[in-house]
């Protein structure tokens, strides 16, 4: 079973920094032994409170071994945020896919989506896909993150 959780700012607005360039990073990272879904659930529920705090937007997706996340925000905000996590001992192994500067999110509609994958449960998709088929996500995220989704699940002649 998929599970997702994701909070969209008020009424849908854009966030957007006037002028200034958006920081966007995505990771990879190995959890902790014993993380669960539960584990996944707290974690959703801070990032989604801190992250409309200090405007940081993003996607963030667990399949029970492994975190893929993708954060958005002011430079200052979003690397101060990365070093956080960098630090937090759920995970380890932190990985960087992907570093750029631009001018528009890919994921301005949510403070943090999240979905929760777990490989042993098989991969219910739709949740995942109708977050990566805005528009506004590029072909490299998409694809990093369909990657991502397939790792560990079975292929029919298995």
């Amino acid at each position: 079973m998929t599970i997702g959780w994701a909070t969209k700012t008020a009424a849908k607005r854009k966030l957007s920094v006037p002028h200034r360039s958006i920081t966007s990073m995505i990771y990879v990272s190995t959890a902790s032994p014993g993380l669960e879904q539960d584990d996944f659930q707290a974690i959703m529920a801070t990032s989604q409170r801190n992250n409309q705090r200090f405007g940081i937007t993003g996607l963030l997706v667990f399949n029970g071994f492994n975190f893929m996340q993708c954060l958005e925000g002011d430079r200052s905000a979003a690397n101060e945020l990365l070093n956080r996590i960098r630090m937090d001992e759920r995970h380890s192994g932190m990985t960087l896919l992907g570093h750029q500067e631009t001018f528009g999110r890919q994921f301005s509609q949510w403070n943090m989506a999240g979905q929760y994958l777990p490989v042993k449960q098989g991969l219910a998709q739709e949740g995942l896909s109708a977050i990566l088929a805005d528009a506004a996500v590029t072909d490299a995220t998409r694809t990093l993150f369909q990657s991502f989704r397939s790792l560990g699940a079975k292929t029919p002649e298995q």
